[in-house]
């Protein structure tokens, strides 16, 4: 049961999404454990970046396939914590990650702590040909696979004659929407995510409305 004050501030969360604790105590003149209290009662997730400063009630978010939700550059996980959604999110990619990709995906800065994480045996870390450096999953199995999948995509690349991609999608991945696109005459993202979903492979529907916009293969809609 929420006390009146505390559903007026749940009420009033679920307007405005997002907040930080300060704005909650000053908007209901409130102390910090009140606004904790309702918190824990209703179900809540703080943003994974801005230093877990923002406050999102459980069922607002509309989380991506990577368990992500953004708002207004408010980044938060259903993994959990920073840390916690680093190493989830490179166990879900088929070829690890790079630095570069997890900071597109995450929007935010990740270097020092995935070189911590990998000191802690959270992580595992593989340099590849070209200097590039990827981040793997901790178990030995998956990490097998990941490091296959990523050397497979290099070679690809490197028979294409390193052409330049969409950002965050291999040539592997984009093989596969264009292939997608061309037997189902589909162009809908979210889509074709399911079906790729559906088929065991890991394509989001963010990383297919990107292929779509680089090679300009969305069809123009009538008015």
């Amino acid at each position: 049961m929420f006390t009146d004050r505390e559903q007026k501030l749940i009420n009033w969360l679920h307007q405005v999404k997002i907040a930080t604790m300060r704005h909650l105590r000053h908007q209901f003149q409130i102390s910090h454990m009140t606004v904790v209290r309702a918190l824990k009662k209703f179900g809540y997730y703080a943003s994974y970046n801005h230093n877990a400063a923002y406050y999102v009630l459980e069922d607002v978010p509309e989380f991506d396939d990577w368990g992500l939700w953004t708002y207004r550059n408010v980044g938060f996980s259903r993994h959990g914590n920073l840390p916690q959604t680093i190493i989830a999110v490179v166990e879900k990619a088929s070829a690890g990650l790079t630095v570069r990709e997890l900071e597109e995906r995450l929007q935010s800065k990740v270097g020092n702590l995935v070189s911590r994480l990998v000191g802690e045996g959270r992580l595992q870390r593989e340099r590849l040909v070209g200097r590039q450096v990827v981040y793997l999953a901790s178990a030995l199995e998956a990490s097998s696979a990941q490091l296959q999948e990523r050397r497979q995509q290099l070679q690809e690349e490197a028979a294409w004659g390193k052409p330049e991609l969409p950002s965050g999608c291999s040539a592997t991945e984009v093989i596969e929407v264009l292939r997608a696109i061309i037997l189902t005459r589909d162009d809908n993202a979210d889509r074709l995510a399911r079906r790729f979903h559906t088929g065991g492979r890991r394509i989001t529907a963010g990383q297919v409305r990107r292929i779509l916009d680089h090679y300009g293969l969305k069809k123009k809609r009538r008015l």
